[in-house]
């Protein structure tokens, strides 16, 4: 097996496996300002997941909220209108990763 270095936001180091696609799962690194979106909610394809690595926030899926701090995550169909908001008075680091059809 060979890895390919490849930069990826947010983190330090990432090592892909050159015999998968490596567009078929995206991960990296997030953060929000208190009391901020990191952008409207919005749809796409795939299936996505966050995990709070600090602060607190809320991610909202088709009109509910689900409030998520740290050491918690969320799997949801990026299908549905969704979007993440700080709701803490620190910034909120997170993982996105999303697994592409």
């Amino acid at each position: 097996m060979t890895l390919s270095l490849r930069t990826v936001k947010g983190l330090t180091k990432c090592l892909i496996d050159e015999e998968i696609d490596p567009e078929t799962l995206g991960v990296h690194i997030s953060e929000i300002d208190a009391g901020t979106r990191a952008h409207p909610p919005h749809t796409h394809e795939g299936v996505e997941a966050f995990y709070v690595l600090e602060g607190n926030g809320t991610i909202e899926i088709e009109g509910e909220s689900h409030p998520l701090g740290p050491n918690e995550a969320v799997l949801l169909d990026p299908t549905k209108l969704h979007g993440l908001v700080n709701t803490g008075s620190t910034p909120m680091r997170y993982m996105v990763i999303i697994a592409r059809p």
